[in-house]
């Protein structure tokens, strides 16, 4: 008993992590495109494959996708000094993206409430980001610094974004479809 007021206690102590999630089922709501960008309702896979389609055709190439992550980018980069610091990731996560942060107790609420439930498959969990979004990377935009130096650059954001375009890629034809994509949602 002592052990889960410690953990209660540290919980609350950590704003990002304190607040509630959305209720069980709703977080399906939430979708982060592979850059990251949170689209929330009904399909926001759909909401993000339409903006990211410049030409309407039913297909992302790598330009349209490369160029939906450099518009988002430039969201994050709210100083317009062509890199996303310290502070902007801070900003990602708690503002933009809080979702990314909050523990996942999964169904039935925290341990000691749930059943336990022995995993069948051997694939990694997904944590953070990687939750709502079609790749697995917890956190896409400090997953795009290259160079670990807690700064992302736009070049190495133009990389991370040709690197999760092959990521999706995955019959290698150069295109992305929302019906070759919604698959990946499911895992």
């Amino acid at each position: 008993m002592l052990r889960i007021a410690i953990a209660a206690a540290l919980l609350a102590a950590t704003p990002a992590l304190a607040q509630p999630g959305p209720p069980p089922g709703d977080q399906a709501r939430l979708f982060l495109s592979p850059s990251g960008e949170p689209f929330r309702g009904q399909d926001g896979l759909a909401d993000w494959f339409a903006g990211a389609d410049a030409d309407k055709n039913g297909a992302l190439t790598l330009a349209e996708f490369r160029d939906d992550a450099m518009r988002f980018f430039k969201v994050l980069d709210a100083d317009g000094d062509g890199q996303v610091d310290g502070p902007e990731n801070s900003a990602y996560e708690t503002k933009i993206a809080p979702e990314i942060t909050r523990m996942d107790l999964g169904p039935g609420g925290p341990p000691g409430k749930r059943p336990l439930v022995r995993r069948t498959d051997k694939r990694e969990p997904r944590v953070g980001a990687a939750r709502f979004s079609l790749i697995n990377e917890a956190q896409p935009v400090r997953g795009a610094d290259a160079d670990l130096n807690q700064r992302v650059s736009s070049e190495e954001w133009a990389k991370a974004a040709r690197r999760r375009f092959e990521i999706l890629d995955t019959d290698q034809d150069g295109k992305l479809t929302l019906d070759a994509l919604r698959p990946r949602l499911a895992r």
